[in-house]
């Protein structure tokens, strides 16, 4: 299981698509993840600001190639 931190508009509900935008190590083109959420853990405690609101589930539904000037600008979609 691998995690990292993404800064979405909004937190997601289970069952929308996130998608993951990543430069790739080797070649230069970007990939794109698009993950299924699965489940939303809201963070009660705002103790600073680098604390994630919720922590998200989520499960790789998809990931292709994109050229590096290829960006993601809608990351929630229904």
């Amino acid at each position: 299981m691998e995690t990292f931190v993404v800064d979405l508009p909004q937190i997601p509900r289970i069952g929308e698509t996130i998608m993951v935008e990543r430069m790739s190590p080797t070649k230069q083109c970007v990939i794109i993840f698009e993950y299924i959420v699965t489940a939303v853990q809201f963070n009660a405690s705002n103790e600073s600001v680098d604390t994630p609101n919720a922590r998200v589930n989520a499960c790789l539904n998809h990931c292709w190639e994109g050229t590096s000037n290829f960006k993601v600008t809608n990351f929630l979609e229904k």
